[in-house]
């Protein structure tokens, strides 16, 4: 697979941005977002042990006793149990409220020109790929739910820049940009360096990725 990618010359394969989702894509942070509306849905469906069980991980994880990677697994196993397909969509809608439009121009013009999208994000693939399917986008890396807590890993630093470079070579593709908000990212601000455009981040953030050798901004 690497061999044909080898023997491809890059400027014949077809051109792929990947997005980040919280900060860059939307301005929002979409777990927030889920973390609020889905004990709403979920007594819209008649789950009220589950909606009271959502509020349970919420709290505790407002008073630091469990951490965000669990209560992550707990909040998406009832959702995948519960919600319907309209209320992914609902979810998703509500996100892209705050969308980032600078984002989506650049975005726009590259699609323009043939390049495909896919978003990238270590949030749920649940309402991750909703968000894809809106915009109309090509696909979503993001967090996929396992039956066992000890086996769910959530799609961060080296774990994204891992499935990027997969992709890339499963689909003979080649990377045009890389757009984030935040230094989790910085495993694969640093393998491309010159493709990855940072987008509205603070000082220290800024100095951080300058150090990785990445020059191009967005606001």
């Amino acid at each position: 697979m690497v061999g044909r990618l080898q023997d491809t010359p890059k400027e014949t394969l077809r051109g792929v941005t990947f997005v980040d989702l919280d900060g860059t894509l939307i301005t929002g942070n979409s777990m927030h977002i889920f973390m609020r509306r889905l004990p709403g849905l979920l007594v819209k469906r008649g789950a009220y042990g589950s909606a009271i069980g959502s509020l349970w991980w919420t709290g505790l994880r407002s008073l630091r006793l469990t951490s965000h990677h669990t209560m992550k697994w707990h909040l998406t196993k009832a959702a995948r149990a519960h919600l319907e397909e309209s209320d992914w969509e609902g979810l998703a809608s509500r996100m892209l409220e705050n969308v980032n439009r600078s984002v989506t121009d650049y975005i726009t013009s590259r699609r323009e020109r043939g390049c495909l999208t896919y978003i990238a994000t270590a949030a749920a693939e649940e309402y991750a790929a909703h968000i894809c399917r809106a915009l109309g986008y090509d696909g979503a890396l993001a967090t996929q739910f396992t039956d066992s807590l000890s086996d769910y890993r959530e799609l961060n630093r080296e774990a994204k820049h891992e499935a990027i470079e997969h992709l890339l070579e499963s689909e003979h593709l080649r990377l045009e940009s890389f757009l984030t908000d935040h230094t989790d990212d910085l495993p694969t601000a640093k393998a491309f360096p010159l493709l990855t455009i940072l987008v509205g981040a603070d000082k220290k953030t800024s100095d951080d990725f300058r150090e990785a050798g990445v020059t191009r901004y967005i606001n």
